[in-house]
């Protein structure tokens, strides 16, 4: 905690307990300045991150000034500060909640501020978000459409769906992923599946998601403006792992697909952290830590048979979650199919990386939705 007569700051002890996780806090909205205000009273004596004590004093922190920023936003005199203001708490109250499991009423209406933030800092008359709803087993999946500038009407789009993690929302991550796309000319189709986004905590995340993607292609097949021959798939974390079901079971409707991260098989449960495993358990609302190595079980992608469309997967070699034997495991039975980008000493997300990795995702996903690619 810093004393009132010394600088804000980061304490040092928070700094080295929180550090694996500070580049993805500042790629997306947030400055180091938020992390000083939101992490700067954090208690001395609390830096185990394993423990939920250490998650609580970091939701009350982030929360604080997520609430601090709306304040400033709602008495804004202009439009373009008032936007400013509300993504900045867009991605306040994401960090509050995103390792947060002790609450769970509390952790949902963490993720309704911030859609509801979200919305209020996106400029329409820039570019609309195009939003919607589809029904999949009783789950309503809320979406947002991103289409580049300048579409000829007379040309349909290629289109990138991606897709968030276990503990990743939409309208943080996933969006400064799609912007890329968008600006590449492509349309970006976002969205809270079973288990993701809004619905986290609502509805357990299925073990078969390529079949929550198949309605979203059979929603899209329906869009004119959307080039149904030219489809590509993202997806980060356990988005990637869904990446590749998506191809192994869905490879004949799609160009492309990015697995940023994912692997065909999870560690096994009882090797992880306390707080993965609390993240696994809360997404696939299972309270019954003894289900989940059954589960996992399940989960396992059946890499037999190949598959149907060109895959690209970006993986650190230290990953804990989904280990780099996966990506190896891929290269071996998917051959031509599939193509790998490994960072070394890099972690699950390859988080240092971003600003290298998120070009060549962009760049690869062109080349691959090119109109003059038969591949």
């Amino acid at each position: 905690m810093n004393p009132a007569s010394m600088p804000l700051s980061v304490p040092e002890e928070i700094y080295l307990a929180c550090r694996y996780f500070l580049p993805r806090l500042l790629f997306w909205q947030s400055q180091w300045g938020d992390l000083a205000i939101a992490l700067g009273d954090f208690p001395s004596d609390c830096t185990d991150i394993s423990t939920p004590e250490f998650w609580e004093h970091w939701m009350k922190g982030w929360s604080k000034l997520g609430d601090r920023y709306v304040a400033q936003a709602e008495t804004c005199s202009y439009k373009m500060g008032q936007r400013l203001l509300f993504r900045s708490a867009t991605s306040c109250y994401h960090w509050a909640e995103f390792m947060y499991f002790a609450d769970s009423n509390h952790k949902s209406v963490l993720r309704q501020l911030i859609k509801d933030c979200f919305l209020k800092s996106w400029d329409e008359n820039v570019r609309p978000l195009n939003t919607g709803k589809i029904e999949w087993n009783g789950v309503e999946i809320p979406y947002y459409l991103l289409l580049p500038d300048n579409v000829d009407p007379h040309q349909p789009l290629p289109c990138v769906i991606l897709s968030n993690g276990l503990d990743s929302v939409t309208e943080v991550e996933v969006i400064a992923f799609a912007e890329h796309f968008v600006n590449r000319g492509f349309a970006a189709f976002l969205f809270d599946g079973p288990g993701q986004g809004i619905n986290l905590g609502r509805s357990p995340i299925p073990v078969n998601f390529e079949e929550v993607i198949a309605s979203i292609v059979d929603t899209l097949s329906a869009d004119a403006r959307i080039d149904q021959k030219r489809l590509g798939f993202f997806g980060v974390s356990f988005g990637g792992y869904i990446a590749l079901r998506v191809a192994k079971h869905l490879g004949h409707k799609f160009k492309a697909v990015v697995n940023l991260s994912g692997g065909p098989s999870i560690t096994p449960f009882e090797k992880m952290k306390r707080r993965l495993k609390e993240d696994f358990q809360y997404a696939f609302m299972e309270p019954e830590k003894t289900a989940m190595p059954d589960l996992f079980e399940r989960l396992a992608l059946d890499l037999s048979g190949g598959c149907k469309t060109n895959v690209l997967s970006i993986h650190g070699t230290l990953d804990d979650i989904f280990p780099i034997g996966g990506i190896q495991a891929l290269n071996h039975k998917w051959g031509d199919r599939h193509q790998a980008l490994i960072y070394e000493q890099e972690v699950h997300v390859c988080l240092n990386q971003i600003n290298q990795y998120i070009v060549v995702i962009t760049d690869w996903m062109g080349s691959q939705l090119a109109p003059n690619n038969t591949v």
